[in-house]
C-alpha cells in the first residue's frame, strides 16, 4: 500500500518550531514571516489529521502527538545533516584539527611532533587537548583520539592500540629484587583516577596477599600530573604504558619488572565516517598506526 508523505517543509518548519518552543523564533531563524510557519503547520496537521501544536495566546505547546512526532524527525534531520557533510568538500586539506586526551597530548604526541613533521610536511596539525569528547558538527575537529570502550553513538570508532598498566617509580625507590610487599607500606601511592589504574593497584595487593591496600594520599584525575608526581619522587603510581616512553628513555622512572595489568580501555580514533576518507586524516591514521607498532610505543 502506498503511503504519501506529508510535505517536507511543513515537517521542517514545524521541527525548528518545536525545538524553539515558537513560532515566531522559527520565522526569525528561517527568514520567513510567522504566518509562513503556521500556514506550513496547519498543512501538516491537516496531512496527518492531528493537532500537533497546542496554540494559545503568546505560546505555543507540542500536543502529546507533538511530542510523539519530534524525536523521528530529530533523528531523521540529523542524519540528514550528516549526509550532506559527507558528500561536502575536505575542509582545509592541510590543517588537521585533533581533539585529543591531553595525557596522551603531553607525554606521547607532543614528544613525536618532529617524527610527524617530517613524515608530513604539507599537514599543520593543530591539538585540542581535552578529555572530552570533540562535537564534530562545529568543525572544531576533523579526528578524536579516545581511551575507551569504542563506543560513541553517531560516530566511526576505529581501534588503534591496546594498552598494559604498569606499576612505576622514581629510580631508587624500589629494590626489585627485594621483597615487594614491605617496601611499598612505607611508600604512598599517587593514584590516578581511572578504572585500569584503580583496578590494577587492586590486583597487584591481592596478588602480594594485601587484600584491603593503604589507601592512597593523592588522588589526580590527569595520568600526566600522576606522572610528574611519580617523577618528583612523591611514591609510587599506576600508570598506562603508552605514556611512560619518554620518561623511561629519560632515566626519570624506573618500572617494576613483575607486574603487568591489562587495560580495559583501548585507543580509538574517533569522528564521523566521512572524516575517515579525507585524504588529511588517513596520512594522520597511517602515521600514527606505524608508531603505535614500531619500537617501545607498542604498548601490549
Amino acid at each position: 500500500m502506498a503511503y504519501k508523505m506529508p510535505p517536507f517543509k511543513g515537517l521542517w518548519y514545524f521541527h525548528v518550531a518545536a525545538q524553539l518552543g515558537s513560532f515566531k523564533l522559527a520565522a526569525e531563524a528561517l527568514f520567513v514571516t510567522q504566518a509562513a510557519i503556521s500556514q506550513q503547520i496547519r498543512a501538516l496537521e491537516s496531512a496527518l489529521g492531528c493537532e500537533l501544536f497546542d496554540r494559545q495566546v503568546r505560546k505555543v505547546t507540542l500536543t502529546r502527538e507533538g511530542m510523539a512526532l519530534l524525536p523521528h524527525l530529530t533523528q531523521a534531520f540529523a542524519q540528514i545533516e550528516q549526509g550532506v557533510e559527507a558528500l561536502q568538500a575536505e575542509p582545509q586539506p592541510n590543517v588537521l584539527n585533533l581533539s585529543v586526551l591531553s595525557s596522551f597530548a603531553t607525554c606521547w604526541l607532543l614528544p613525536k611532533m618532529p617524527l610527524f613533521n617530517q613524515v608530513n610536511p604539507h599537514l599543520q596539525l593543530r591539538i585540542d587537548p581535552s578529555d572530552a569528547q570533540a562535537d564534530f558538527r562545529n568543525g572544531d575537529a576533523d579526528i578524536g583520539i579516545r581511551f575507551g570502550l569504542g563506543e560513541y553513538p553517531g560516530l566511526k570508532s576505529e581501534l588503534i592500540a591496546e594498552d598494559t598498566v604498569l606499576l612505576v617509580y622514581k629510580p631508587g625507590l624500589i629494590d626489585p629484587d627485594k621483597p615487594l610487599q614491605a617496601q611499598l607500606v612505607s611508600l604512598p601511592f599517587i593514584q590516578d583516577i581511572c578504572p585500569d589504574a584503580q583496578q590494577a593497584w587492586t590486583a597487584l595487593n591481592h596478588e602480594l596477599g594485601n587484600p584491603e591496600p593503604k589507601p592512597s594520599q593523592m588522588g589526580i584525575d590527569n595520568a600526566a600530573l600522576v606522572l610528574q608526581a611519580a617523577v618528583a619522587g612523591q611514591g609510587v603510581a599506576m600508570l598506562r604504558k603508552s605514556l611512560l616512553e619518554q620518561a623511561i628513555s629519560l632515566g626519570q622512572l624506573d618500572v617494576y619488572p613483575h607486574f603487568s595489568w591489562p587495560c580495559r580501555y583501548k585507543y580509538y580514533l574517533v569522528a564521523p565516517a566521512a572524516h575517515f576518507e579525507w585524504p588529511k586524516v588517513q596520512a594522520f591514521r597511517n602515521w600514527l598506526i606505524t608508531q603505535f607498532m614500531t619500537g617501545d610505543t607498542h604498548f601490549t
